[in-house]
């Protein structure tokens, strides 16, 4: 009689059933691989240039996926200078922009390749030329490493601004004695504050 289920179709069978139940496993049961992938995947980004924009000139300027269309010219006072210098934006530079009014003041955090700004993002200016940041994953080199790859500088000493309110819980990272304490109680549960003038991360927000 013909054999029907080869020792080679079983093996090969019991591998391909193998490898689903770790990929089951490993996505916590619940999400699909594009899912995982899609959230893991964090491109890091250091920042070159980080500064005020206190003008822009637009011309059919507009970003979508997450690529400009058209060209952009922003006015903007770097660290150290007293007068404002152009910066043109390119069609076709990839960027983010969650500054909603771009006809005010809003910060850029860059990445540069000589005077060209190869990607960039727009965030929302706040009182006293300060600007939240999302949380600190870690302190390295210098610089601090955000949940979402941007790194930048932050200052010798972060201030903690964690009080809970008396009728609230208690923040996790309010008790650490060090920074990195904080981080590894606290987590991902805080924003950073960017001071332009000392350029640093100074504090962090709970």
């Amino acid at each position: 009689m013909r054999q029907v289920l080869s020792w080679r179709f079983l093996a090969t069978i019991g591998a391909l059933v193998g490898l689903t139940a770790v990929l089951y496993l490993a996505f916590g049961n619940t999400r699909s691989v594009a899912e995982v992938v899609e959230e893991e995947i964090v491109v890091e980004r250091r920042m070159d240039l980080i500064s005020i924009v206190l003008t822009t000139h637009r011309d059919n300027f507009a970003l979508e996926n997450g690529v400009t269309v058209g060209s952009m010219t922003m006015e903007v006072l770097p660290p150290g200078r007293t007068e404002a210098i152009q910066v043109p934006v390119f069609p076709g530079t990839p960027g983010e922009i969650t500054c909603e009014n771009l006809d005010r003041p809003c910060a850029l955090l860059a990445q540069t390749l000589g005077d060209t700004i190869v990607w960039f993002a727009l965030v929302p200016m706040g009182p006293n030329f300060r600007f939240e940041l999302p949380a600190i994953d870690e302190l390295d080199g210098g610089y601090a490493h955000l949940v979402n790859g941007w790194q930048v500088p932050y200052a010798p000493v972060i201030d903690r601004r964690c009080e809970s309110a008396p009728d609230e819980p208690a923040h996790p990272g309010e008790a650490a004695e060090s920074f990195g304490e904080f981080l590894r109680l606290q987590g991902p549960d805080h924003r950073s504050l960017y001071d332009l003038g000392r350029q640093a991360i100074t504090a962090v927000l709970c």
